[in-house]
């Protein structure tokens, strides 16, 4: 019972969060596998996205409600993103973990560097009330990234956000607050295929469902609407300050060892 009330509450944490962001909520919560219930990484990342489903489901409906996402985007990217993440959920079996966890945070230190230090000047001539309007992307370049989204969602059980985000962010005027709902949208399109391979693998503790679920469907909502209260610069801030602690998290834990 304890150990189901300590995921529910992570889970929920993770979820208010990344659907504040878009991100899923993963990112956050895979480290917490490895690092505080020792989870192997296939295991890891499959459990994660028990919630990392259940976080975009419940943020992406809400959002919709919202008319904040856009589909066509949103569909293109899961076109390339459901092959995609059957190949991440197949690397990840042959992974050591070590290799993984660098991997991993090598991977987040990028996107937050990105995030931080460019980010911000490309909101500063954006509206908030101008997210219908939008540079055109190529199909092609948005199937490319959705494969790439879906490669990243299996293999670390983060749902694919951190490509969604920033892609959405360099290649569309998107405000951020259309961009957290896209990317959600695009995350409940592309991160059920790899749950089921996962699942296939046995790479999810099924006890760890229910709380799982639980907290990514109570946290998705609260997160949605807390993303109205925030302006856009602040949300980037967040994201990469995130990244960067999560990486060194997972960096430490081996430098130390």
């Amino acid at each position: 019972m304890r150990l189901g009330l300590e995921l529910f509450g992570a889970a929920f944490a993770a979820s208010v969060f990344g659907s504040m962001v878009g991100l899923g909520g993963g990112f956050i919560f895979v480290p917490i596998l490895r690092l505080a219930f020792g989870l192997d990484p296939a295991d890891a990342a499959g459990t994660s996205l028990v919630l990392v489903t259940a976080n975009s489901g419940a943020g992406a409906f809400t959002y919709l409600l919202q008319k904040r996402v856009n589909v066509r985007l949103g569909l293109l990217f899961a076109v390339g993103g459901l092959p995609g993440s059957i190949a991440g959920a197949v690397l990840v079996k042959h992974i050591s973990a070590e290799t993984y966890d660098w991997a991993f945070g090598a991977f987040l230190l990028i996107v937050a560097a990105d995030m931080i230090l460019n980010a911000r000047k490309r909101l500063e001539s954006r509206s908030e009330e101008t997210y219908g309007t939008r540079k055109p992307m190529s199909y092609r370049i948005a199937v490319a990234l959705g494969f790439v989204v879906g490669v990243i969602s299996s293999l670390f059980g983060i749902g694919g956000g951190v490509v969604v985000v920033p892609s959405l962010l360099y290649l569309s005027n998107l405000p951020a607050h259309a961009i957290a709902a896209t990317s959600h949208f695009v995350l409940i399109l592309t991160s059920p295929t790899g749950l089921i391979v996962h699942a296939f693998q046995h790479d999810i503790r099924l006890a760890d469902v229910i709380p799982l679920v639980a907290g990514g469907l109570c946290g998705g909502p609260i997160g949605a609407h807390l993303s109205l209260r925030l302006r856009s610069p602040q949300l980037l801030v967040i994201v990469g300050i995130a990244l960067v602690c999560v990486a060194g998290s997972l960096a430490l834990r081996h430098v130390i060892h």
